[in-house]
């Protein structure tokens, strides 16, 4: 068991380091596909800003949610090295792109309700910034869509939880260093941290597919 620690402690940080070089080596398209990406949320920051109804703000979740899983199939290539093409961000997926809407617009909304449904609001939070980040990064280097896409991402997750925190760490200081930037990076950020997401999917399901190869 310690030896396992062991090897896990080592492989994290290559992966991340990985994606973070495939992120540096093609930063000029990733800026750009990080702010194409980040322009489709537009409608959903008015909507805020202007308190509108809740389901048009559900409504305006659907654009960015559908442009994140064009965006993670380019950070996808990246981390693989495949020399990632804008056009990729038009390659989306609306059934996981409708399932990420959806599950943010019910925990906002639940979030917003208080008393019982605020805890399930927050445990279902939770549950999408763990199993979403790998759901995504799954379907875009297995081509699975929708649902399958989410399994996916749900047994990576319980493969190793432990990198599945540390993502979301990584993202909770992507979303600080873009906040105090006034959203100056948030346009690096978000390829950045997809990046990385693609480097440790494909980290663990090399890890799986060897396990898998020995039973």
């Amino acid at each position: 068991m310690p030896a396992r620690s062991s090897v896990v402690a080592v492989t994290l940080p290559w992966l991340v380091r990985r994606g973070a070089l495939g992120f540096w080596h093609e930063l000029p398209r990733c800026v750009v596909a990080g702010a194409l990406g980040l322009a489709t949320a537009a409608p959903l920051l008015v909507a805020m800003i202007a308190a509108l109804p809740d389901w048009i703000l559900a409504a305006t979740t659907v654009p960015p949610a559908l442009a994140l899983t064009g965006l993670v199939r380019f950070a996808a290539a990246v981390a693989r090295g495949d020399g990632p093409r804008l056009a990729t961000l038009r390659e989306v997926d609306p059934a996981l792109a409708l399932l990420l809407a959806g599950g943010v617009s019910l925990a906002g909304l639940a979030l917003n309700s208080g008393g019982g449904a605020a805890l399930a609001g927050a445990a279902g939070a939770a549950g999408l910034l763990l199993v979403f980040p790998y759901a995504l990064a799954y379907g875009a280097l297995r081509g699975r869509r929708g649902l399958r896409a989410v399994r996916g991402g749900a047994i990576l997750v319980a493969f190793r939880p432990s990198w599945a925190l540390t993502l979301v760490a990584m993202g909770c200081l992507g979303g600080f260093a873009a906040a105090a930037s006034a959203g100056v990076l948030a346009a690096v950020v978000l390829p950045l941290l997809l990046a990385i997401t693609a480097s440790q999917t494909l980290g663990l399901l090399d890890e799986i597919d060897a396990l898998q190869g020995r039973a």
